[in-house]
This record gives structure tokens, C-alpha cells and sequence, in this order.
């Protein structure tokens, strides 16, 4: 065992376990399923084309080579109720002229003719952006992207970016016909399907997003899709902002001067209902190492979570408010990984059975901080390991938590079903007959601006890892008292081995003799757990088959 998990770290507590000094559970390796390669299990399944795999470019993928992948041409979608995606070259502006009258263009071609031209300065480039966006005139001033360049970047800074990275980016965006040659399928709503491209086909995309060339979605998808261009981002005015305009400018200016040659899935796991367990019944117990959990105070997902299932707090629209003013960890990850911000163009908004996956996005930069403090750091060269199919072993699952409003109880059952249902969504291994399934690095979901509780989130992902037999990685993010308490309540119902439907019902009785959504003066719901399951009580075993 690690130092500081021994027996003698573990001292009995009114019935139960309390954690001391270094204590942080089972052995981190045992999160690994004791396997030296933290990548050993993270194999993803090979890359297929079929009804429910759209790939953009040539199979089998040529591992060894340094230019990426050949795109793939096809004049007709996948099979698909969603729709494609809507490029620029796909719709029409109407412009004002002159005189006052109207006339419609073609919007690809208005772009082309419009970054033809140089762009020597942030004002250039917002008139440019204005030149096929005419409505951004009356929404958008561009402050966050004025403020980087103008006021936070020294002259060398500013020629490498409009006399290098800029002119560079512009040509990769206008090669979007070039290198997207079949149509792109949306992910929607209550339906599995995956998208495949290449780092360099990811890139032309998001290329194209940064110029603003996206149109906007189609009134039947307004609400249900975030909007596709970066403008809000460039008409923030928080120092937060313009640090995220630094990373993906610093992510540009990488893959403008080198490609990378790999490959990218973009998967929407939907779980119909009735396939989601009955939580009041399932016969999962809680036991000795199962599942392994692992409490970290510190660290983060994406540096100790290598190898895992790394969770991303989500908000329903990917990326929450990273095309904006928000900077928590979902937003975080988007701009040091901003590969996943193509997921923005191609996710429609998570149901309450939903989880979106990325496989094999690459890591550009370091960052500081957190929220309104946030800074890009410096540069990183991402080591991950690739798979057969070109990806990195990075692993990703957004999951979207209940936003706790006024007058919403988040112990009252319906929001218990809810948080289980969507976590199984996210933790179910897709790939059958695959044992062991990787760990999940995880943490407090849906807490913070959700409004969430730490300790029952926390439990309430245990209960879901037990069902699915897998490993937790779990980092509390200094949550005050969350390492020891989460430890000692996990401790407690292994050396009981409490059935998940036991603590199920449990959380139901708790959730209804509450009085509300505010509970600040009730029992805490960790102390009522124990007082139900205690040696002799309600807790004994023939009591707890009879709830």
C-alpha cells in the first residue's frame, strides 16, 4: 500500500473510518488495475467507416508519416436525421449597397475577397470580420482582441502575429474546400454517432471559426447549438478573456508552423431510459476496493488523470462560456486543448441520458490560476501516446450537471435519478468485453456555479463507478474536509458492503423529510447515512434487504 494507507493511518470513529494524515484511499495503482503503462487499458476502438461512424478522410490511418491523413470525398452525408453542418461556403449574405438597396452574395466568396487583402492590426481585422458579418457592426466591438494586441503585446509580438501567424491562418481557413470534401454530420439529440477527423481538418474548422466565416445556425437548431464564431469571445472585457484569446492564438501559431499528422473522434453517447439501471434494485455492493477509489486534494484531471477517462464538468452546450466570459474548468480545457472547441460546431445540446466523448485531442499550453485570475502560462508539448488509429490517448467525457435554480432541491429523488442516470451515461463502458475498463478521473461535478453539494456529488459518481466496476480518480480541488470525509463514508459502506439500491433508497428517505431546497439547518446527509446504517440499526444487514 501507499505510505499513509495502512490499518494504522485508520482509526474507529463511532462506527466508521477517519482518515489521517496522508491517507487518499486504495493504492494509485490500483486506480491502473496495477498496470505499469498508465495507457496499457486506454485502447479505443479502431476506426471504422459505417452508418453510425462519419471519418473525413482516407482509412487505414499511416502511422510514421509526417503529413496528415488525405481527406476523404463523398458528395453524400452519413445516414442522418440531424442534418450537416452549415459552412460557409453553404448560404448567402445579404449585403446594403451603397445607394440603400439590398443585394445577396455568396458568403465563401465574400470571405475570400475580403481576407484577400492584408491585415496589419486588430482594427483591420475586426473590419475585415465586418465585411461578411454585417450585423456584427451593431452587436460586437471587439474590446478583448484590442485590448491583447494593443495594450499586452510588445511590437515583436504583434509582427509575428499579423506578419506570420495571421497571414498563415488565413490560408489554412481558406482551404476549408480543399480539406473538408463530404458533409459533415451534426450530432444530435437521442441518437449514437461519431465523427472522425484529422488535426489538420480540425484546424481549418476552427480556423474558420476564429475569422468568424461560420453562418449562423438555422432557426430550427438557434437554441439548441451554441453559435459557431468566436466574435463574443473577441467583445469580452475581462483580462480572463484576453488570456484565452492568448492560448488559442499561441494553439494557431503552433499548428500554422507545424501540422500535427494525427486524428481526432468526436462521439454522442445517447442511453435510452429504460436501459438506464433501476437504481432501487440494482445489486452492486460496495466492498473492499470496489471500486478503487483513489481522494487527491491537489492536482488536476488533465495532468494526473493520464490514461483515465478524464471528466469534464459540462456545461449542456459544450464548452459552457469559453466563447464568452467563462473560465472554470470546462472552459480551461477547451482553450489549453481547443481541439475540443470544434465539438461546439457539432453538438447539439446534451439530453438528461447524454455524454459527448472526445478522443485524441492534443494539449498546446500551460495555464495559472482559475475563474477571473486565469492566465496562459507557457507553452506545452503534449507526450501522449498515440493509438493505432492516429489518436493521442486522451480520453474525454462531458458530462452536464443539474443547475441548481431557486426553490430546486438537489436531494429530492427526481434529481437524484436525474445526476445517477447522466453519470452512467458517461462512466458505461462503450466498448464490450473489454475488462478492465480504464479508471475515471473525476471531481466535484456539477459544484461551484451549479450550485451542486460536494459530498453528494462525490457519492453519488461512487455509486455509478460501482455499478459499472470502475476505478475513481477523484480530486476534491481543496474542497475543505471533502478528501477525509468522502474517504471515511467509502470506507464505512465497503466494510459494510451496502448495496448501491440500499444507499439509493436512503438518499430518497433523506431527500423527502426535507423541508426544501435549504437545508443548511437539517442533519447533514453524510451523518444521516451513518446513523441509518450504524451496526444494530437500520444499517444491520437483514434491515438493509428491507429497504
Amino acid at each position: 500500500m501507499e505510505a499513509g494507507t495502512s490499518n494504522d493511518c485508520l482509526k474507529e470513529n463511532d462506527g466508521r473510518r477517519a482518515s489521517t494524515g496522508e491517507n487518499r484511499g486504495c493504492p494509485l495503482d490500483a486506480v491502473y488495475h496495477h498496470r505499469n503503462d498508465p495507457y496499457e487499458l486506454n485502447h479505443f476502438a479502431a476506426i471504422e467507416r459505417n452508418e453510425h461512424h462519419t471519418v473525413l478522410y482516407e482509412l487505414p490511418y499511416q502511422a510514421h508519416t509526417e503529413k496528415p491523413p488525405v481527406p476523404y470525398c463523398s458528395p453524400r452525408a452519413a445516414p442522418s436525421t440531424g442534418g450537416t453542418l452549415r459552412l460557409p461556403t453553404m448560404s448567402r449574405v445579404m449585403m446594403r449597397n451603397a445607394d440603400g438597396s439590398h443585394a445577396v452574395e455568396n458568403r465563401w466568396t465574400l470571405v475570400c475577397r475580403a481576407l484577400s487583402k492584408p491585415i496589419t492590426n486588430s482594427h483591420q481585422l475586426e473590419d475585415t470580420i465586418v465585411q461578411y458579418n454585417p450585423d456584427y457592426r451593431a452587436h460586437f466591438q471587439f474590446v478583448a482582441l484590442h485590448k491583447l494586441f494593443e495594450e499586452q503585446c510588445d511590437d515583436d509580438e504583434r509582427a509575428a502575429f499579423f506578419g506570420e501567424t495571421l497571414p498563415r491562418l488565413v490560408t489554412l481557413a481558406l482551404r476549408l474546400t480543399e480539406l473538408i470534401r463530404t458533409p459533415v454530420p451534426l450530432l444530435v439529440q437521442w441518437q449514437n454517432h461519431a465523427v472522425s477527423m484529422t488535426q489538420e481538418q480540425a484546424a481549418c474548422l476552427l480556423a474558420n471559426a476564429f475569422l468568424c466565416t461560420f453562418p449562423q445556425p438555422k432557426a430550427a437548431h438557434a437554441k439548441s447549438f451554441p453559435g459557431p464564431n468566436f466574435a463574443p469571445l473577441f467583445a469580452g472585457t475581462s483580462q480572463s478573456v484576453v488570456e484565452k484569446i492568448k492560448c488559442l492564438c499561441h494553439y494557431f501559431r503552433r499548428v500554422c508552423i507545424r501540422m500535427p499528422t494525427g486524428v481526432l473522434t468526436y462521439e454522442r453517447r445517447y442511453i435510452p431510459k429504460h436501459h438506464v439501471p433501476d437504481w432501487g434494485t440494482v445489486t452492486a455492493c460496495f466492498a473492499r476496493n470496489r471500486p478503487p477509489l483513489h481522494v487527491s486534494p491537489d492536482g488536476t484531471i488533465e495532468d494526473q488523470g493520464t490514461g483515465l477517462l478524464q471528466m469534464v464538468f459540462a456545461n449542456r452546450f459544450l464548452g459552457g462560456g469559453v466563447i464568452g466570459h467563462g473560465c472554470v474548468q470546462e472552459e480551461i480545457r477547451c482553450v489549453i486543448n481547443p481541439e475540443l472547441l470544434v465539438g461546439r460546431l457539432l453538438f447539439e445540446s446534451l439530453r438528461e441520458t447524454e455524454a459527448y466523448f472526445v478522443l485524441g485531442s492534443e494539449q498546446y499550453c500551460r495555464y495559472a490560476n482559475y475563474a477571473s485570475s486565469f492566465t496562459f502560462h507557457a507553452d506545452h508539448r503534449d507526450g501522449t501516446p498515440r493509438d493505432a488509429s492516429g489518436r493521442r490517448r486522451c480520453y474525454i467525457v462531458g458530462l452536464d450537471a443539474l443547475r441548481m435554480q431557486p426553490g430546486m432541491d438537489q436531494y429530492e429523488e427526481r434529481a437524484i435519478r436525474r445526476e445517477l442516470g447522466k453519470a452512467y451515461a458517461g462512466f458505461v463502458d462503450g466498448l464490450e468485453g473489454r475488462l478492465p475498463a480504464p479508471g475515471i478521473a473525476t471531481g466535484n461535478w456539477g459544484c461551484g456555479a451549479f450550485g451542486g453539494h460536494a459530498p453528494l456529488k462525490a457519492l453519488l459518481q461512487l455509486m455509478v463507478a460501482c455499478v459499472v466496476d470502475r476505478p475513481l480518480l477523484y480530486f476534491t480541488c481543496n474542497e475543505p474536509g471533502l478528501q477525509e470525509r468522502l474517504l471515511a463514508m467509502y470506507s464505512f459502506l465497503a466494510e459494510r458492503r451496502v448495496a448501491v439500491a440500499t444507499l439509493f433508497r436512503l438518499l430518497v428517505r433523506y431527500g423527502a423529510k426535507g423541508t426544501g431546497a435549504d437545508r443548511s439547518n437539517e442533519q447533514d446527509v453524510y451523518e444521516y447515512l451513518y446513523q441509518q446504517l450504524n451496526p444494530g440499526g437500520i444499517g444491520s444487514s437483514a434491515a438493509c434487504n428491507q429497504l
